[in-house]
């Protein structure tokens, strides 16, 4: 119990820096379990394991440490300012905000951001090619989770808990970003 408190206190003082280190943790640890998966378990039997791809794992941990805590603390802090309350009459338009605005910019960062981390030549090549499709699979995920989200938890909790939906999330985006569509 201790533990949970000096979290909660962490996080009370300091939102940014604890999402940073929350959010980038949940955000890299779902491409390291993607990769164990991948590298590690599913591997054809007679193969040796593939070594983690750790320039990929330190990419994630940039967009999943300096990038989105950042962008979704101020998201939500703008939301909850703007749209008070957790009545669904207040909920509904926060999710339609939330998915119609703040996805597709997340979407965009994430191809974008990861295609200059990769030194790719065309920032929006992939992009181009992947962004419905995320955004689709993103709606069907994210607008229940962030109605259990923006009705029944704290401002406080808010980028905690979205960092924990990515656990599931970003593996749902590594197999994206591993597709060639």
């Amino acid at each position: 119990m201790q533990v949970v408190a000096a979290v909660r206190g962490f996080m009370a003082r300091r939102p940014i820096l604890g999402n940073m280190v929350v959010y980038g943790t949940l955000y890299s640890g779902a491409e390291f379990m993607q990769q164990t998966f991948n590298n590690k378990i599913m591997v054809p039997e007679g193969s040796p394991p593939k070594p983690y791809e750790t320039d990929t794992l330190a990419r994630y941990a940039f967009m999943g440490t300096c990038v989105f805590p950042h962008v979704l603390y101020h998201a939500y802090k703008f939301l909850d300012s703007k749209f008070v309350g957790k009545s669904l009459n207040v909920v509904l338009p926060k999710l339609a905000v939330d998915a119609l605005i703040v996805t597709p910019i997340n979407l965009t960062l994430f191809y974008v951001g990861m295609s200059a981390l990769e030194r790719k030549e065309d920032l929006l090549e992939e992009w181009r090619k992947k962004i419905i499709p995320t955004f689709v699979t993103a709606s069907v995920f994210w607008v229940p989770a962030s109605l259990i989200n923006f009705r029944f938890l704290p401002p406080q909790a808010r980028v905690v808990f979205v960092g924990s939906c990515q656990v599931i999330w970003v593996s749902i985006l590594c197999w994206f970003k591993r597709q060639e569509f």
